[in-house]
């Protein structure tokens, strides 16, 4: 009778093993932000570019991005001129982050914004397509690059340990 117990409690953690590996996540490591970084991205990821303004100077924004779902892992970043003063690489960090929090249920709080000016992980209650979805996302300049990290998705199908996997997994070069 121990042997079988033990037979089965080793199948059932097997089991329990085996029901956190999904098929659908096929983590890879890319390289993003012309090589300034490398994040791990869990399916296929396609890139696109947009040309952006900033006071007068023409910024090229690309963003890389994979979507499991109706989840949306993402890079976007922008290389910053030199010339470029630090009140208009202020205004273009604020703006992303404005951007990402508008898309909030609820007015976040001031000292969520303050984290992120600094560069630090932020949360964010959002709706996406009707449904109850969260937000993790980080803003932050490095090495005359301007980054922005996120991953979003509606909270029925967006695992906290996936989510903190993409953000654990940017590596600053």
């Amino acid at each position: 009778m121990r042997k079988v117990r033990t037979f089965l409690w080793c199948v059932l953690s097997m089991l329990v093993v085996l029901a956190g590996c999904t098929p659908e996540y096929n983590w890879r490591e890319t390289t993003v932000a012309d090589d300034r970084a490398t994040i791990a991205f869990p399916s296929k990821v396609q890139t696109d570019q947009r040309s952006i303004s900033l006071d007068g100077v023409d910024l090229k924004f690309t963003l890389s991005a994979a979507s499991i779902g109706q989840t949306v892992f993402a890079v976007g970043f922008v290389k910053l001129p030199a010339e470029l003063p630090v009140a208009s690489v202020e205004k273009l960090t604020k703006g992303l982050i404005d951007s990402l929090m508008s898309r909030a249920v609820r007015p976040s709080e001031p000292e969520l914004m303050a984290r992120a000016l600094k560069g630090d992980t932020f949360e964010l209650e959002t709706s996406v397509a009707q449904q109850p979805s969260w937000l993790m996302g980080k803003v932050l300049v490095h090495q005359g690059m301007l980054l922005q990290v996120v991953v979003s998705g509606p909270k029925k199908e967006l695992s906290s340990e996936n989510a903190k996997e993409f953000m654990r997994s940017l590596v600053l070069k």
